[in-house]
């Protein structure tokens, strides 16, 4: 899903666990690894080609969803976080999960035990497209109202 989503589900989560930043850190910082990718390619200063990129479905390069979206770094990184701080970590991991719940339900590639690429989760909403919109806008009513 697109950015605008998870900074709505980490909206979300935080005021349903009373805990903003460590559910909008977790729902939102998790795409840092495609920072990488668009570095390793030399587009993250080239922005048309990093905007179209960012708005295609497609990946070209193969995993910008990687490391930071499998359960091999969420399961360790999360039990680190219980261990140093409880309450920051209860916020963080469900904005974590909100994150990867909410890239398996998009129909981009999703590799949830990243590096293998042996299962790939395609879901039933369009990446950047009408039915994410309104997703997002339910998750946004849903803020408001809660």
């Amino acid at each position: 899903m697109f950015v605008p989503t998870h900074i709505i589900g980490g909206l979300l989560i935080g005021k349903i666990t009373g805990n903003y930043v460590p559910a909008l850190i977790g729902a939102t910082l998790i795409d840092l690894d495609h920072l990488v990718v668009y570095v390793k390619h030399g587009i993250l200063l080239k922005p048309r080609k990093l905007l179209n990129i960012i708005l295609d479905k497609e990946d070209p390069f193969g995993y910008q969803r990687n490391f930071l979206h499998s359960i091999f770094t969420f399961v360790p990184m999360c039990l680190i976080l219980f261990f140093i701080n409880f309450d920051f970590a209860f916020s963080f991991f469900f904005g974590y999960v909100c994150h990867l719940l909410f890239d398996a339900l998009d129909n981009a590639d999703f590799y949830p035990f990243f590096p293998s690429k042996k299962i790939n989760l395609h879901g039933p909403i369009k990446y950047f497209s009408k039915q994410e919109f309104v997703c997002a806008l339910i998750l946004f009513v849903l803020w408001i109202i809660y």
